[in-house]
């Protein structure tokens, strides 16, 4: 999972802007694993990390669901890790310092997510104080942000039940989207992809004790 606070991230988001590039040097590479996996990364990172100074790289593709591509249920498919590897030291060869038997840690990564939780971030809390506050009369109680997540909370279960069948949750998400799309810089939410969840105090006190470090585990 890409985090917006990590170098990654801010690299990616540039290229997206188009105030950036692909290395070139990585540009054959890229094309080679649309090829013969069917995304291309907008983004390849090779460096070294610590412990022994091992050899990382970052292929970051754009949208959610193109990393499972490289995943066979349980983890990473490593037949696949390893084609890649074996391709990326073809095209390396020397420049930086890539031996035959380099232990290279491969992580596959998406833009989408990542940018889709900065998004949510960026709406500013009194913006969201003040949504809560238009839907207080339906028993809205809380409105909670994590990531790209949100949470609308409703006092009870009846309540929570109740709205939807009434079209309130409809209401709040056809809102919701509206207040994020003014920071949705790329486009990446709609009434399809808005990632919320409906909950309510109740479940929130009785099963998480009104903690929100273990709701959020």
């Amino acid at each position: 999972m890409m985090y917006t606070s990590e170098r990654d991230y801010h690299s990616t988001k540039l290229i997206k802007k188009g105030e950036k590039e692909l290395d070139s040097s990585f540009s054959r590479f890229a094309d080679w694993i649309l090829e013969e996996f069917g995304w291309r990364p907008i983004n390849v990172i090779y460096d070294k990390i610590d412990p022994n100074n091992r050899p990382k790289l970052s292929l970051i593709f754009e949208l959610q669901g193109q990393a499972s591509v490289f995943h066979n249920g349980t983890g990473y498919d490593e037949e696949k890790r390893k084609a890649i590897v074996d391709k990326f030291k073809t095209f390396q060869n020397d420049p930086h310092g890539i031996s035959d038997n380099s232990d290279i840690w491969v992580i596959f990564q998406e833009f989408e997510p990542a940018e889709q939780a900065a998004c949510n971030e960026r709406i500013p809390q009194e913006e969201v104080n003040g949504f809560k506050t238009r839907f207080l009369e339906q028993q809205l109680w809380e409105v909670a942000r994590f990531g790209a997540y949100t949470t609308f909370f409703f006092l009870t279960k009846e309540q929570m039940l109740n709205s939807k069948e009434s079209g309130l949750q409809a209401e709040i998400k056809m809102e919701y989207l509206k207040l994020l799309k003014p920071y949705d810089e790329f486009n990446y939410f709609s009434l399809d992809r808005l990632p919320v969840v409906f909950d309510n105090k109740e479940n929130f006190e009785e099963h998480y004790k009104g903690n929100w470090d273990q709701f959020y585990k």
